[in-house]
């Protein structure tokens, strides 16, 4: 079948082939306008078609409250009132196809005479105009195919940008090579997304599908839920239909975590809860005499074993940091900075990162200092007045601020050898990595993980969370090493 350049898109776009669906079929075809396996696009076609007509049988036999009430419905009756000036992403993108596709009424409280036609939409369509010649078959096969195919949760494998990806479910299994323009030129290998696929004749497209792409750190989740199947006496798209509602429930639920992150728990490398705290001390004694009390503290990594003083004889502050030997997370440091100490002329303070080092502090200063030292006051700041600070101060000067009390994060050393040594830290790290039990693989190693077959589906999503996450810094794993250390194609 050849199509003309200024003919209209088979795709049903409205737009001119050349403008549309020529350049993709071009690459598939060396360049001959000569379409090859059109299914998909003859799909695009009778589904912008069927948009318009689906939505006029609906309020003639339906009546505009039935869109009402398959909204409250997809959303789960959480007062997310559909709002047409303003609604919801997921309006046009996946709720409109689940409405005319999937949506069946339920009149159980309705007056008989009210009831609407318990089918979708879409098939109580087809069986009204079943008699009309223009209802070809073709556009009764795709609306068949169309109620038949419930949602589910896909990883991404592969993708060819502007054309076609490689999807596989991840509740069933069931893999797929769909046809996208739009969606295939954003996501990446290991994105997740709540969608609907339709084949007919070998060729796939989604038929809805949910805008928020969800990370492949999540993939763990719905593993679990298809390891949970294996005793369930409803199997294949029986179960996705019969879950529809938990299935809903559980893209809504991710949403939610996504768009509304919670704060997670920040803590130091004592495992304190994080708590940025400066302490407020004026000294009954000379500069010196508390610098040399308290010099113990810095383990050795004191710059200065004199007072500073400019050329008229005033004295410049010092700083040093308060230091312990080891750490109790990090087997490899010698030792941890726990805060920093700045003496200056007659007031002392010092920042610390939680309550139980504030308190410590305090108990080193009676025993150092007593008397010679007068406790002030304390300024605490928690990870919420940080953040807050942070978004009120867009300049950057409050995350500065915070940055430069942030005092176990080292500035990076650019010299060769610290460099090297960086990386042969880095390096023994990801090495002792693949033999660490890791909770995404259910507690598994990475190498043991990957002499199953769903141990492997949890470390290829791992393994694609670290591509997308890379920033292409130094700690960054080289993730195809891994992949090849553990015969990951």
């Amino acid at each position: 079948m050849k199509i003309g350049r200024n003919h209209p898109c088979p795709c049903g776009s409205g737009k001119k082939y050349k403008f549309c669906c020529m350049h993709i079929d071009n690459v598939r075809t060396g360049g001959s306008r000569r379409v090859q396996g059109i299914t998909w696009l003859r799909m695009r076609r009778t589904e912008g078609k069927l948009y318009k007509l689906l939505g006029i049988h609906a309020l003639k036999h339906y009546g505009h409250e039935s869109m009402i009430e398959a909204w409250d419905e997809f959303t789960l009756w959480e007062d997310e009132h559909l709002d047409l000036d303003e609604p919801w992403p997921e309006f046009e993108t996946i709720f409109q196809p689940w409405w005319l596709y999937q949506w069946v009424p339920d009149n159980a409280e309705v007056d008989e005479e009210l009831c609407w036609p318990e089918m979708p939409v879409a098939r109580h369509y087809l069986e009204h105009n079943a008699a009309r010649l223009e209802l070809d078959e073709f556009t009764r096969r795709f609306i068949e195919q169309a109620c038949a195919q419930p949602y589910s949760f896909f990883i991404v494998r592969d993708v060819r940008p502007g054309a076609r990806m490689s999807i596989r479910d991840l509740l069933l299994g069931r893999e797929f090579e769909v046809h996208e323009r739009r969606a295939s030129k954003t996501l990446k290998k290991g994105s997740i997304i709540f969608a609907a696929v339709v084949t007919l004749d070998g060729d796939s497209i989604m038929l809805g599908c949910a805008p928020l792409v969800i990370p492949p750190s999540c993939a763990g989740i719905f593993l679990d839920l298809r390891e949970g199947l294996a005793n369930h006496s409803v199997e294949g798209l029986d179960w996705l239909r019969e879950w529809d509602y938990e299935l809903r429930e559980l893209y809504l639920d991710i949403r939610d975590d996504l768009l509304n992150p919670r704060l997670p728990e920040l803590q130091n490398t004592d495992g304190d809860a994080l708590q940025l705290t400066r302490l407020y001390y004026e000294l009954k004694c000379t500069p010196r005499e508390a610098q040399e009390a308290l010099a113990p503290l810095s383990m050795g990594l004191m710059d200065n074993d004199k007072l500073q003083t400019e050329k008229d004889g005033t004295l410049v502050p010092i700083s040093f940091p308060w230091a312990k030997a080891g750490n109790s997370k990090h087997a490899d440091w010698s030792n941890t900075t726990l805060g920093q100490i700045v003496i200056d002329g007659s007031r002392l303070t010092v920042d610390v990162n939680s309550e139980a080092r504030a308190e410590t502090f305090k108990h080193e200063m009676e025993q150092r200092l007593g008397s010679r030292a007068q406790f002030k006051h304390a300024a605490i700041s928690s990870p919420e007045q940080m953040l807050k600070e942070i978004r009120d101060n867009p300049d950057g000067s409050q995350a500065r601020a915070y940055a430069r009390r942030k005092h176990e994060t080292d500035a990076p050393n650019d010299s060769p050898e610290i460099r090297r040594r960086l990386k042969e830290t880095v390096d023994r790290h990801w090495t002792e990595w693949l033999d660490t039990s890791l909770p995404m693989l259910n507690d598994e190693t990475p190498r043991e993980a990957a002499k199953t077959e769903i141990g492997r589906e949890r470390l290829e999503a791992l393994l694609w969370d670290f591509e997308q996450r890379s920033t292409g810094r130094p700690h960054d794993p080289d993730v195809e090493k891994l992949r090849e250390e553990l015969g990951i194609d």
